[in-house]
């Protein structure tokens, strides 16, 4: 598999790991070391232990929760890469009529490893923040 591929592999399973609240999908993302970020939040952790406990607080407070990633901007130099990916993240709050959604992207720096590419670094920069009433709506299921 190319390695741009495999890369964005990693991103999707990142995303997807993070709606479907399966943190051990998401940790297996990262290097044992990695850092994770949000500098608009003053967000750092690395390391796993660090990370977990964050990411999951963020998604309890949520009904439901779906991140979505654009298909990246990769450039590969051997063993490293990076990655720019435009991210767009909606929920519903638990228990109230309220939606958030934020946009912004991901500036990933990424590892060649034994088992794969995983993420050194990932930087998250909003760009937008919105929170907003949700009327009633059928419910899907």
């Amino acid at each position: 598999m190319p390695d741009e591929i495999a890369i964005q592999q990693v991103l999707n399973r990142y995303s997807d790991g993070c709606t479907r609240r399966d943190w051990d999908q998401v940790a297996a993302t990262f290097l044992p070391d990695g850092i994770w970020e949000v500098p608009a939040l003053g967000t750092f952790h690395q390391g796993w232990a660090a990370m977990q406990p964050a990411m999951a607080g963020f998604v309890a407070q949520m009904d439901y929760f779906v991140q979505l990633n654009s298909p990246a901007v990769i450039e590969v130099a051997g063993d490293a890469a990076t990655a720019r990916s435009t991210i767009r993240e909606c929920g519903k709050f638990a228990g109230r009529d309220e939606a958030l959604e934020v946009m912004g992207y991901y500036a990933d720096e990424l590892v060649r490893t034994a088992a794969g590419w995983r993420f050194a670094r990932r930087t998250f920069r909003g760009l937008g923040v919105h929170r907003f009433p949700l009327s009633a709506g059928p419910a899907l299921g």
